[in-house]
């Protein structure tokens, strides 16, 4: 060959070279992937941008490049120095499924890899890595954490698919092979790591790993599969009757216990086990284990009625004491690793909207940009915000066999529309016997949309005659504590409101003892008593006592009980986790002006509410003093309106009444509040002459009630 030839081979050889490296490192399923999983309910309207976003805020927070062919990810629990193997593999996890046409991380990846098998058990080997590493001195703890050797090793077969690397795939099976006589018990039950035995964590059991594993290494599906069932009952075992709530670690007992070096020191569901759901949806979502959905379906029945169908309502954890889990209370915070535990409900046949709300809570909440930030989420639940975000919106498939994978059709935050019915804009249209309705919503340009609008009325005609009370809107996350923003108080908010008189004045409610309201709502959507006492003296406006209700596609009847609990407070109603200080019936109720419904969502979300009636009622089931109040005639409201289906109204001096259920009573009252007669009628409806009951001259109020309905109007008595 002379020199010329051999030149043109060299030339040859190296573009096929290159031609190869190049179609190695090909992004084989760039994000985003937009996959519909074989089984179970993600999110389809998933914004790709914002969870880039996420992702680059997290890299750039808590990947740190050592230059010397390793990197490791940042966990501050101890200092910036120090690394955990379960951040390792999760910063693997992430680079696999974060890569894109634009932007591959291939070389992060490996860099994390390296840094793995530099600290691995076997030092240079694809074996579990030494659970926590201290990059100032090198010292590393003895001992492995399963749940990071599970997770780097999904993470290799991932990455052998994403960029078709044979040794992505060997260095795996040799990972998982490692697992098995280490990190498990003969009989497939998993330990917390090489070095211990006892005691269980839920959060640790990985169906899609197993069954993944199973597919790899076929010399020991039956270990795998096995694996699959015997960690599922345990987690059952330790499974709460009540809630289906699971904690980090249970005992040879099923008892929940304290144990491991990242526990809060409290048994229960903490932020070990709020992982434990997300576990098991992957399991269900990528092979449809069916032990993995009924354990996150019981969780879910309780789940849901319990966060009001909001997954920014599951609690910052969950203590055991005294044989049962704590649940009281509203949710104080919102910390994305605990929104794991919304993943329950990925499961089950009918999840409503709670998938949305799980999406947007984790979008809307921000980590560090830096370990020193003074806003946003450290290293756990940052990293936890991204992963968990990929899997919710069909960004984390299985790779490494994508049979039953469907395209998602991409979909979009559920918008709010105007409400059906005929607004009805004249001041004195009323509803439930009071006008001074009105919509309020912010006008802060930062995403908060409200039908009706601000200013407009909220009362709804429909065509057979009945009034309702409605309003549909989509409000904005609040801006994160912290941010200038916050500082400036530039909170969201909306509603429909209702002030008892035109100038506000303060009503005395103390006679009220239930609040009746048939309604059906979406979203968290809460009522609350306005009142000065909340305003002027504790100088917390929003922080007044309310109900939150339970979202319902239907009319549901709601008695709102008023009464003071054992302590002298509330009973049923509660102030949000922000105010201050806790009130009593005796505080507020002497002192109100109004009410209003609102949605409740700090990390924003869609609501709407139809309300249908609204009664305040004494301890006798009787309307309240409200509506006769002797120093406030407009709370009598002489443009009143037939609550549901009884009507009245005077044609001449005939009173004509239907509607009412037996033995409906009679009262008419001067506007200066004296009742100048009263009678109980016969029947359901009827007829009574004005004029034969010979009342005095002037303006006077006439109400008809029974123990469900009131309707009051006005006439001039001659």
């Amino acid at each position: 060959m002379n020199l010329f030839h051999f030149s043109r081979f060299l030339f040859s050889f190296a573009l096929l070279i290159f031609a190869a490296t190049s179609l190695q490192a090909a992004v084989n399923f760039p994000f985003p992937q937009k996959k519909q999983y074989p089984y179970g309910n993600i999110f389809n309207g998933g914004d790709a941008s914002k969870i880039q976003k996420q992702f680059t805020t997290w890299k750039g927070a808590w990947y740190k490049d050592l230059n010397n062919g390793t990197a490791y990810v940042i966990s501050p629990n101890d200092s910036t120095e120090i690394a955990v193997s379960e951040g390792i593999a999760y910063g693997m996890l992430l680079m696999v499924y974060m890569s894109s046409t634009t932007a591959d991380y291939k070389a992060d990846f490996d860099k994390l890899w390296a840094y793995w098998k530099k600290y691995a058990v076997n030092g240079g080997t694809a074996s579990g890595m030494k659970w926590h590493i201290n990059n100032n001195n090198g010292q590393a703890n003895a001992g492995t954490a399963t749940d990071a050797d599970i997770d780097a090793a999904v993470a290799l077969v991932m990455a052998y698919k994403q960029w078709g690397q044979d040794s992505y795939l060997t260095d795996a099976k040799s990972l998982i092979t490692w697992i098995k006589n280490n990190d498990m018990q003969t009989n497939g039950l998993i330990k917390p790591g090489s070095n211990w035995s006892d005691p269980f964590n839920t959060s640790y059991v990985s169906p899609a790993a197993f069954k993944l594993f199973a597919q790899v290494n076929t010399a020991e599906v039956t270990f795998w599969n096995n694996a699959i069932n015997v960690n599922n009952n345990k987690v059952k075992a330790c499974q709460d009757a009540a809630t289906g709530l699971v904690p980090d670690w249970c005992d040879g007992s099923n008892r929940p216990v304290v144990s491991g070096a990242v526990t809060t020191g409290n048994p229960g569901l903490n932020y070990d086990a709020a992982r434990t759901p997300w576990r098991l949806a992957q399991g269900y979502y990528w092979f449809g284990d069916t032990g993995s959905k009924e354990i996150n379906d019981k969780l879910a029945a309780w789940l849901v009625p319990h966060t009001y169908g909001h997954a920014s309502y599951i609690h910052p954890g969950y203590i055991y004491r005294n044989g049962a889990y704590d649940i009281s209370g509203l949710s104080g915070s919102v910390q994305s690793a605990y929104m794991g535990v919304g993943f329950a409900v990925a499961t089950v046949d009918n999840p409503g909207n709670y998938i949305e709300t799980l999406y947007e809570s984790l979008i809307n909440t921000q980590g560090k940009t830096t370990p020193s930030a003074t806003v946003g989420e450290k290293y756990f639940s940052a990293t936890l915000n991204v992963i968990y975000l990929l899997l919710v919106t069909g960004n984390m498939p299985n790779f490494y066999d994508m049979a039953g994978y469907t395209n998602l059709v991409q979909g979009s935050l559920k918008a709010p529309t105007p409400p059906t019915g005929t607004q009805l804009t004249d001041p004195s249209a009323s509803f439930a016997s009071f006008s001074n309705w009105g919509a309020f919503s912010d006008k802060l340009g930062a995403g908060t949309v409200m039908y009706p609008d601000s200013g407009q009325s909220a009362i709804y005609l429909d065509p057979d005659g009945k009034t309702y009370l409605r309003a549909s809107l989509r409000i904005a996350a609040e801006p994160e504590y912290g941010t200038p923003e916050a500082s400036a108080g530039k909170y969201p908010f909306a509603g429909v409101a209702l002030s008892f008189a035109e100038d506000e004045r303060i009503f005395d409610l103390s006679d009220v003892k239930t609040i009746r309201v048939t309604l059906k709502t979406q979203g968290v959507i809460r009522f609350a008593l306005t009142n000065t006492f909340t305003s002027d003296v504790l100088g917390e406006d929003g922080g007044e006592p309310g109900y939150w209700f339970e979202p319902s596609e239907t009319f549901q009847t709601i008695d709102i009980d008023l009464s003071p609990d054992q302590y002298g407070y509330f009973a049923h109603l509660m102030v949000p986790p922000w105010a201050t200080a806790s009130v009593t019936p005796q505080d507020i109720l002497p002192n109100v002006t109004g009410i209003k419904f609102e949605p409740k969502m700090s990390k924003g979300g869609f609501g709407s509410f139809e309300v249908a009636e609204l009664l305040f009622l004494n301890a006798a089931g009787e309307p309240a003093n409200i509506y006769e109040d002797s120093g406030n005639p407009a709370a009598i409201s002489p443009k009143a309106k037939p609550i549901q289906n009884s009507q009245l109204k005077v044609a001449g001096s005939i009173l004509h009444y239907q509607g009412f259920s037996a033995s409906p009573i009679l009262s008419v009252t001067s506007l200066k509040g004296d009742r100048i007669f009263t009678q109980q009628l016969s029947g359901t409806s009827g007829t009574l002459s004005l004029k034969e009951l010979k009342l005095p001259q002037g303006i006077a109020v006439i109400r008809i009630h029974d123990t469900h309905h009131s309707a009051v109007t006005t006439t001039f008595l001659k």
